[in-house]
């Protein structure tokens, strides 16, 4: 199975962001975002990075009189990726004009940049180690020697491009009238090589505003004939790689109007183009391991005829160790193909013409608009592959129709673009929380990744409206909704709590609204593991108030490990108590083989309880006298792979069934005490949880 997040065409509001001139390394413990803004700055601790293994070398003095300045790059700052997106101001700053500014950098031709009002906006490209960068401002007769260290993370997890091609395509893509001869397979390398670039640029700027450092992805990259600079194309260079491949699946097949996300015959008993792409790349030895694709369908086509795009998805997800965003090529002709194409295609304002071409969304009216769309649609589908979900603002909305402000300092029709002014072009404080502590995205200063913990996270309900958010591995955000809108986070940086408890009413009053409102709850790990609550007080009445037969008073259960439905299954029941007093367990006899079947608990009494069925092979666990199941240790997915039991005494029992899944530990949570076990299963268990109560 995998899972999809999906593109979507609703609209947003526009926030701003601050823009910080260095990392403040401050981060807080306890810290409460509601509406993009901080509520609860009670609880903020100082915290410093440990020193850098790296030591930079020594930055050459330069003079201070100049004019120019750099706003966001800190002069000898260390930085993880080829090209750096700086920020600057040069010229009278309460002039207007707009000049163009050069850069020059080490082993890169020199480029040019808009320079609006004193505003500019450059992508500068750095090799390994020190970099002395020059910025020309010709206007004023004025030049600025800035020095940066580039120190690329190889011990990151790479992002991948790729490139997918039907099994008879001709390997090209649609282009209007004016770009004729310019749609070739060597053409889309070129675009998405650049796109890459850009992505990852972006990225690093957006957690350095955020606080967290300049944190960013790394592409795959090899010593390849490099085509970022139209003006020495095919220079030896390391640069990022474009894996190229021919899908078993005809254009035919890719374009069948079945498959088309945005067409009214789309039928969803027909094999997604997800699920196509996803078994050409897992049928192709590079990426037979985990991996993180960005993957563009080179077959789709604007059909003029149905007023369709096909061959087009815009989805994001994962299914295993595979990572996979995946967008269509039929915005491709927008997009540039080079650095130095940047500023022409933000600022090309020719009309879109649908005979040739498709107007996404009726929002790529004009080809600018085009290219924010292709360009920026496609990484909010990659950000769905690094675990980003939705959000009421900035790329994972549709801020990505702002695109173009992050790189270019003014518009068709609009300038300057300050940093201030970019809109929707931003990641959401949410997408930081999770980039954040995400793999792909460490810095050495993060100090050793060590052993992963595994474990999913879980919510407890307790007595008195309370309940508990269980992240063995270490929760880092906690996403509140009410109506199916986002209302308020709380995040936690500096440390990761593995338990948090909090009440119903304290969840209201920090939303402002009433418990009857629908309040969802998305906890997420440092593990990237995550749970959801649907409805809290459903979640609360459903979870508490429960009677058994030989417990006095109410008891309590944990939430279902496993499939989410319980349709057409067998539900049972163990209580471990008769007449409020515990029964002596004597042994366990579990039914597993690839995955947990279902078992026996046998009393010393005689009696007997089964949870699920009793196919499969059968394994023998003895309990002594005195001991007691404690907890279970389980993992699951659509059903019940497999199963540990915890004992009292400390013991563990063997491991039965299989490992797939995710893992999850089910105790009773302190102060309470495990008072039976419930299941459901139809050929197998598929559900299991426990009953406790206070002890």
């Amino acid at each position: 199975m995998y899972r999809l997040l999906g593109f979507h065409t609703l609209s947003c509001t526009s926030s701003q962001l601050k823009l910080q001139s260095s990392f403040t390394p401050v981060e807080t413990q306890w810290k409460v975002i509601q509406n993009d803004e901080v509520l609860d700055n009670a609880h903020m601790l100082s915290f410093s990075f440990p020193t850098m293994n790296y030591q930079a070398p020594p930055i050459p003095s330069r003079p201070t009189a100049s004019k120019i300045e750099i706003s966001n790059v800190r002069e000898g700052e260390t930085v993880h990726q080829r090209f750096l997106l700086v920020n600057g101001r040069a010229g009278h700053r309460n002039g207007c004009f707009d000049k163009p500014i050069y850069v020059v950098c080490n082993d890169f031709p020199q480029t040019e940049w808009p320079c609006v009002n004193s505003y500019f906006k450059a992508m500068v490209h750095l090799v390994p180690g020190p970099n002395t960068i020059t910025f020309i401002f010709p206007q004023d007769n004025e030049s600025l020697h800035f020095h940066v260290n580039y120190l690329p993370l190889l011990q990151n997890p790479p992002l991948s491009l790729v490139i997918f091609i039907g099994s008879d395509s001709d390997a090209t893509f649609d282009v209007p009238p004016e770009k004729k001869g310019q749609n070739t397979l060597d053409i889309a390398v070129e675009k998405l090589r650049t796109a890459g670039y850009m992505w990852q640029a972006f990225c690093a700027e957006q957690l350095h505003r955020n606080g967290m450092g300049r944190r960013t992805f790394r592409l795959e990259e090899g010593w390849l004939p490099d085509t970022v600079s139209c003006q020495d194309k095919g220079v030896m260079r390391n640069t990022a790689k474009v894996h190229v491949i021919r899908s078993k699946h005809t254009v035919a097949q890719i374009r069948d109007v079945r498959r088309a996300q945005q067409s009214d015959d789309q039928d969803e008993s027909v094999e997604s183009l997800f699920g196509l792409f996803l078994d050409d790349l897992h049928e192709n030895p590079a990426f037979d391991m985990p991996c993180q694709v960005a993957g563009l369908i080179l077959d789709s086509h604007w059909d003029v005829d149905k007023q369709l795009t096909v061959g087009h998805a815009a989805l994001g997800g994962g299914a295993g160790d595979t990572r996979f965003g995946i967008f269509g090529s039929h915005l491709l002709h927008a997009w540039p193909t080079c650095i130095e194409d940047i500023v022409p295609a933000f600022m090309n304002n020719t009309v879109t013409d649908t005979r040739y071409v498709a107007n996404d969304a009726n929002e790529s009216g004009n080809w600018w608009r085009a290219c924010n769309i292709g360009m920026g649609a496609m990484m909010h589908e990659v950000g769905h592959s690094y675990t980003l979900s939705h959000t009421p603002t900035g790329v994972m909305s549709r801020g990505y129709n702002n695109w173009n402000r992050t790189f270019v300092a003014k518009e068709p029709g609009h300038g300057p673009i300050p940093p201030e002014d970019e809109a929707g072009s931003h990641w959401h404080r949410l997408d930081i929380m999770r980039l954040r502590f995400h793999p792909a995205f460490r810095l050495p200063q993060d100090g050793p990744a060590g052993t992963k913990n595994p474990s999913q996270p879980s919510f407890v309900a307790l007595e008195g409206g309370q309940f508990q958010v269980i992240a063995p591995a270490g929760l880092s955000l906690l996403e509140i909704n009410v109506g199916g809108h986002y209302r308020t986070h709380f995040e936690f940086l500096q440390d990761q709590p593995r338990m948090v408890t909090l009440h119903q009413k304290e969840i209201c009053d920090r939303c402002k609204c009433n418990p009857d409102e629908k309040i969802s709850l998305h906890a997420v790990c440092i593990n990237q593991e995550d749970k959801d609550i649907g409805n809290l007080n459903a979640f609360l009445s459903s979870h508490g108030g429960i009677r058994l037969p030989g417990v006095d008073g109410p008891v309590l259960k944990s939430d279902v490990f496993g499939n989410g439905s319980d349709q057409g299954m067998t539900k049972s029941t163990a209580v471990f108590y008769q007449d409020n007093r515990p029964k002596q367990l004597k042994r366990i006899l579990v039914n597993h083989g690839a995955f947990l079947d279902g078992f026996t608990l046998l009393y010393e009494d005689g009696s007997q309880d089964q949870i699920g069925k009793t196919g499969g092979g059968r394994s023998q666990f003895d309990v002594s006298r005195g001991e007691r199941i404690q907890g279970l240790i389980v993992r699951s997915g659509a059903w019940i792979d497999g199963v540990q039991f915890k004992l009292s005494s400390g013991r563990l029992s063997p491991w039965f069934g299989g490992h797939g899944g995710g893992l999850n530990e089910i105790n009773a949570p302190q102060g309470y005490e495990l008072v039976g076990i419930f299941g459901a299963a139809k050929s197998w268990m598929e559900q299991i949880g426990i009953f406790y109560c206070r002890g």
